[in-house]
């Protein structure tokens, strides 16, 4: 199935990488894409930014570019293989605090 990469998480005039994640939604409904799935591939756990930018604000904007179906993956959270492999990697570079 077809992919792409936007970004979110712009703050002020400074210059972002692109293309804005708003932009990158017009332009797949202007496709005629009419499922989307987010994956916010930068965040471990689900917090404001996912909770309200994407769920709210991404999700309307995907429904007014006529996109029916929007949905976002859940973040990696408390899930155990990953608190395991935080873990393994806290361990692993103890050597090196002194």
């Amino acid at each position: 199935s077809p992919s792409s990469l936007a970004y979110q998480s712009k703050l002020g005039p400074i210059e972002w990488l692109g293309p804005p994640t708003l932009d990158e939604i017009g332009r797949l409904g202007r496709a005629g894409v009419e499922q989307l799935l987010v994956v916010p591939i930068a965040f471990v756990s689900d917090h404001v930014e996912t909770l309200y930018e994407v769920d709210q604000l991404f999700a309307e904007a995907a429904r007014r570019a006529g996109i029916a179906h929007f949905r976002r993956t859940t973040g990696l959270n408390d899930r155990l293989t990953f608190l395991r492999a935080l873990a393994d990697l806290a361990i692993s570079i103890r050597p090196f605090w002194g």
